[in-house]
């Protein structure tokens, strides 16, 4: 089971308010929404780090004119097993 922490924050009192607001009209509790903001940068923190990544991995080694052709035929029979042409 994961453990939980206390901690104590300060905010600016307008971004306290625009919070408490929020938080309201969403039915949560302070520690819920907090929780929820931090997990979400969290989240596009690592996101970021996974698109970087990929675009160093993407200049390394870009597709050849084969594998652009390869699939775009790809692409073109499922359209077209799709009924689109």
């Amino acid at each position: 089971m994961l453990r939980t922490v206390k901690i104590a924050i300060s905010l600016p009192g307008e971004d306290f308010a625009k919070i408490e607001r929020m938080r309201k009209k969403m039915g949560l509790q302070r520690s819920a929404i907090i929780d929820k903001a931090i997990r979400w940068w969290l989240k596009s923190v690592e996101m970021k780090k996974k698109i970087t990544q990929y675009e160093e991995g993407y200049r390394d080694n870009p597709e050849s004119a084969e594998d652009i052709k390869a699939m775009e035929k790809a692409s073109a029979e499922a359209f077209e097993e799709e009924g689109w042409k």
